[in-house]
């Protein structure tokens, strides 16, 4: 159940991002800072996974 919850929020907020890079062109740091949220709702999505795993 709780990995359900986890991979609706992180499909739900790639698509939300998906959504802004299709409506504008973006500058550098837009691009820069898209790029770290994606690698860091990862990396936390990694560690809940690795935690609902492993208890």
């Amino acid at each position: 159940m709780l990995i359900e919850i986890t991979l609706n929020k992180i499909i739900l907020e790639k698509t939300q991002i998906m959504k802004i890079l299709k409506k504008k062109k973006l500058g550098t740091f837009e691009v820069y800072f898209i790029f770290l949220s994606c690698i860091y709702i990862g990396f936390i999505s990694y560690k809940s996974l690795l935690n609902i795993f492993f208890t």
